[in-house]
């Protein structure tokens, strides 16, 4: 199972990607980040294989 993060200071979009990817079995969303900071703990917090990114963001 592949651990995913996504930063996305959109919340509805950075929602329905979490809930989309809930649904898949070989993923598992360890956490939301809504700007950069918040981002760049998690990343260090939970060590994810994946970071699904948005480039425009606070």
């Amino acid at each position: 199972m592949l651990k995913v993060l996504i930063a996305d200071d959109n919340r509805e979009f950075n929602e329905l990607l979490s809930d989309y990817l809930k649904k898949e079995p070989d993923f598992e969303v360890v956490g939301s980040a809504y700007n950069g900071k918040e981002a760049l703990n998690l990343i260090s917090e939970v060590e994810p294989d994946i970071l699904l990114l948005d480039i425009i963001m606070p």
